[in-house]
């Protein structure tokens, strides 16, 4: 086929696969049962940035790219049948979202360094979800806000990011090497009584979560150094 089909073209293809003389597994789904699809495409999209940097062959990030924009036609097609939302309402809440947090790009606002840009931006965010009162989030409130669905290493460095920014720890690196060898020392005592995996799993948590700090003031994103180490691992062992 040699059309080249446009979004609103997409958009209807989408909506025909939902109704009534469309096709019954995508009438069936809602926004429950896609959730699991959604993460997964998420992940197809950064497999494919890896690829596209080993590769060079881009087809496959943009094979990756589309399932992925299949996952946000399908949550808003849903949406506006339930009366929840359209996909005109995603798009414009995005666009308007990226005007307000970038006023030195569509404003009059100027920072003369990139952390001082950066801590706008976070007093930006802090305005949009505002606690049930109508204000902005206490400290407690943001980090309950971090979703459980993340990725455990995320999660705890997005959280530990908060905690940072409301100075609730130190992030001293004296204080972060000490919570992390006596996390170890901790763990390999746990070691000991193998047989209280209730002990040992807390004291694993607890030394990864000591070594989540150190990402977190430096800015490393853990889950992508843990997946480069086990891929490196793997290549290493089939050597």
């Amino acid at each position: 086929m040699d059309k080249q089909f446009n979004f609103q073209e997409f958009h209807a293809i989408v909506s025909t696969l939902r109704s009534e003389n469309g096709c019954p597994w995508d009438r069936a789904q809602t926004h429950e049962t896609i959730k699991g699809n959604t993460i997964e495409e998420a992940y197809e999209v950064n497999q494919a940035v890896t690829d596209l940097s080993e590769t060079g062959n881009s087809d496959n990030l943009c094979e990756e790219l589309g399932d992925l924009l299949l996952q946000v036609m399908l949550h808003s097609q849903i949406a506006e049948e339930n009366g929840e939302f359209t996909l005109e309402d995603v798009i414009d809440g995005i666009a308007r979202k990226m005007i307000r947090r970038h006023p030195h790009v569509f404003g009059q606002a100027t920072y003369n360094s990139v952390e001082e840009q950066q801590a706008d931006w976070e007093a930006i965010k802090a305005t949009e979800h505002p606690s049930d009162s109508g204000e902005p989030m206490t400290p407690a409130e943001e980090l309950k806000n971090v979703p459980v669905a993340f990725p455990a290493l995320i999660r705890s460095q997005k959280v530990l990011k908060k905690a940072k920014k409301h100075d609730l720890i130190s992030f001293e690196d004296e204080d972060i090497f000490k919570d992390m060898l006596q996390s170890v020392v901790n763990l390999q005592m746990a070691c000991g009584h193998s047989e209280d995996k209730d002990a040992l799993s807390e004291m694993l948590g607890k030394t990864l979560f000591a070594v989540n700090k150190l990402a977190a003031k430096y800015g490393v994103h853990s889950e992508m150094a843990l997946t480069k180490e086990t891929e490196e691992f793997i290549r290493e062992v089939g050597e």
